[in-house]
């Protein structure tokens, strides 16, 4: 296998050499003459054009959770600009910017240019906020470092209930973090056939995020941790495409680099010996690297296919942390330095797509993907230490791996112009080593009709059945580790599923259209005595449009999801089993309307509600009553959106707009509403609560 180094310098000598290719303006791009090629319907901005949005805005209240995504957390005004802009000449010069949310933490810039046929650069901005949080607070200080310390007059004790400077030592910390993504690259069209492709990189993320950890099973505490990551993706491809076929051949390097490779923290509970201070280790550095080749080729007008190959490796070897930081356990020793992590990775779609034109009216398609994953990582004996208190004998770490083998065989029927059949089957095999299963076969057989008797009216329903089979599960035996015998992870069980899709779109006019769809996925698990028995995934839906009239058009949509599963486990291997019910409801509504008033201005208008409600029932080892326990407190969300947007044509060149948004969300989680920091005595968490908002937004905007 190349080295890392000797891969970094492969991509550099590519990435110098072979753009060097020098195109004139005289030179041919393509055998084929395009002169007598004209557009009669066509309208060629040549030039520059573009347009414009400026102006100022308002958030009417703070809150993380509206926040997420869009930039609009805090209270206030704000500005913005969106935009774009264009040239383009007859020598086929060209260039585009297009921005958005510059003035927010939501901005996006990406600018390319070039020349038709030849080649492109391209340079693009991308920064997305992120909130994880809602109230939440801690009293230590150093939050987003890889330190964290409590007040000087802290007071420790057994509970939280006991920590007096708790309340006063108290202060808000957001939980968000900020991806900034920078990408750049070119394009070159080396000749008729050829071009060559690179693109680099860099994507960064820094904040904090919530993270938890404690000493043994007694005191635990939520922690902000730092949020410090850097990705840098470098990939080069040279493509050849030829009348009957595509030739890529690409090489990629990405490398993860985390400035924060550990936390450590002060032990706010009183401290046994030792674990005055904790640490814990952070996401380590990682590489990647990878060769890719895809090809495409159709011997004839009947027969395509299509295929992809790729082998890569993944390494990790950041050194390790010690095994604890209790100095009674700093004298045992590591195995080695470090994991010296190494993953060999291949994907091979051996035809990888066939599609073939039997007769007239039959179509086959064909697929088949081989994809391994062979761990070379060492295998050791380490001595773990729990919790900084206890060791556990010496374990072995498991580097497991995988063959995973994918075919299917799918033919296509055209009975008439108005009824078309389909039908399909696959098999998935895959090979694993150190997990609880070592082969899982599933097999797979699908129908599907449509039928389409008037051009008003499209009816399709698919059936699917899919039977996995496993090989006899083996309960994985590691020094102080004793696993439930009966338990079955739901991944590696047998399981039988079956589902369904009915599908009808109706256009009884030419204004009006409506599409409606069932879907339900049934798994059944019924091998599992403990672990996921069953599962019930249901949808329905509904969707209309009409227009009212030239100048005006309506939609509206409904949603509903239904999710129920039982489920079943046990605390030890000794205990009597619990069981669970969980059923979750998702009802989602939407209307809106697009209208011109007048020969001046238009009208926006859309409207979504969308709410949820989570039940989960349970009855532990042991209970009598047939009727259980009482249930959990309901899981509830409930969202409504409402956008409108005005647009006021001053002139040929100037426009006013007014967009208003207004979102309230309301939920209630009973695992975090009304604990506060403290609600449980054993744990020191950073509060936070169910995110509860009521906000407006306006803008002004000069278009």
């Amino acid at each position: 296998m190349i080295s890392p180094d000797t891969m970094k310098a492969f991509m550099a000598l590519l990435f110098l050499v072979a753009p060097s290719h020098e195109v004139r303006a005289d030179e041919p791009v393509t055998a084929v003459d395009t002169s007598r090629w004209n557009c009669n319907f066509c309208l060629y901005p040549w030039g520059w054009h573009g347009s414009l949005d400026v102006g100022p805005g308002n958030v009417s209240d703070s809150s993380p959770k509206f926040g997420d995504y869009r930039g609009l957390e805090e209270e206030g005004g704000f500005g913005s600009i969106d935009g774009d802009l264009h040239y383009l000449n007859g020598d086929g010069v060209y260039f585009d910017l297009y921005a958005r949310n510059l003035g927010l933490d939501s901005r996006q810039l990406e600018m390319r240019g070039g020349r038709q046929g030849r080649y492109e650069i391209h340079l693009s901005l991308n920064e997305i906020p992120r909130f994880l949080g809602n109230g939440t607070a801690t009293p230590y200080t150093g939050a987003g470092t890889e330190t964290l310390a409590l007040p000087a007059n802290w007071q420790a004790a057994t509970t939280t209930g006991g920590m007096t400077a708790l309340a006063s030592a108290l202060s808000p910390v957001p939980l968000s973090t900020s991806r900034k993504t920078l990408d750049t690259g070119v394009t070159v069209r080396l000749a008729s056939n050829w071009s060559y492709e690179v693109d680099i990189e860099r994507s960064s993320k820094e904040g904090t995020r919530p993270f938890g950890s404690g000493v043994f099973t007694i005191h635990s505490s939520h922690l902000p941790a730092p949020v410090d990551y850097t990705t840098d993706r470098i990939s080069m491809s040279l493509a050849y495409t030829g009348k009957s076929g595509q030739l890529r051949a690409g090489i990629e390097g990405s490398w993860f680099e985390n400035g924060a490779s550990s936390l450590t923290w002060e032990n706010p509970f009183t401290p046994i010996p030792g674990t005055e201070t904790l640490r814990a280790a952070l996401e380590p550095d990682n590489d990647f690297y990878q060769f890719s080749l895809n090809g495409a080729w159709a011997p004839s007008p009947r027969i395509r296919l299509s295929g992809r190959a790729a082998v890569g490796r993944m390494k990790q070897d950041d050194l390790f942390q010690p095994y604890s930081s209790n100095p009674e356990f700093s004298e045992l020793p590591l195995p080695r330095r470090s994991l010296g992590g190494k993953i060999d990775t291949a994907t091979l779609n051996l035809a990888g797509k066939l599609n073939a034109r039997l007769a007239r009216k039959l179509d086959l398609v064909a697929r088949v993907k081989l994809n391994e994953r062979d761990n070379r990582t060492a295998v050791d004996l380490f001595t773990p230490v729990i919790t900084d208190l206890v060791t556990r004998p010496e374990t072995p770490n498991r580097p497991y791996s995988f063959d995973r083998l994918e075919y299917s065989l799918e033919m296509r029927y055209r009975v008439s112009s108005a009824v078309r059949l389909r039908a399909g089957a696959s098999q998935r095999e895959i090979d694993r080593t150190l997990q609880s299963v070592e082969e899982t076969d599933e097999t797979t057989l699908w129908g599907e009709a449509s039928f389409s008797p008037w051009s008003s009216a499209q009816f399709r329903v698919r059936l699917e059945k899919a039977d996995r089979d496993i090989s006899p599960y083996e309960t994985i035996i590691d020094p102080g580790l004793v696993e439930q015998a009966l338990m079955r992870k739901f991944n590696l069980a047998d399981r039988d599923r079956d589902r369904v899709l009915v599908e009808l779109e109706l256009a009884p006019t030419d204004r009006l259209s409506i599409s409606l769809s069932y879907y339900r996925a049934n798994d059944d698990y019924d091998k599992s005595i403990l672990g996921l028995h069953s599962s019930v995934d249901r949808n329905y839906s509904i969707d209309a449009a009409y227009a009212v009239s030239r100048k005006m058009s309506l939609y509206a949509f409904f949603s509903r999801d239904e999710i129920d599963a039982d489920l079943s486990g046990a605390k030890s291997p000794v205990a009597l089993p619990w069981n669970s019910i969980t059923r979750d409801r998702f009802n989602t509504l939407g209307a809106g309307l697009t209208s011109r008033i007048n020969d001046k201005l238009d009208l926006s208008l859309d409207y979504v509600l969308s709410e949820s409600d989570g039940d989960i029932t349970t009855r532990s080892g042991g209970t009598d009553s047939d009727s259980g326990e009482a249930p959990f407190p309901t899981l509830t969300t409930d969202l409504r959106n409402l956008r409108l947007l005005l647009d006021y044509r001053v002139s040929d060149h100037w426009n006013w707009k007014l967009l208003a948004e207004h979102e309230k969300y309301d939920s209630a989680d009973w695992s975090i509403d009304g604990l506060g920091v403290d609600g449980i005595s054993k744990i020191l968490t950073m509060g936070g609560t169910s995110p509860d908002y009521n906000v407006t937004v306006l803008r002004l905007l000069a278009s």
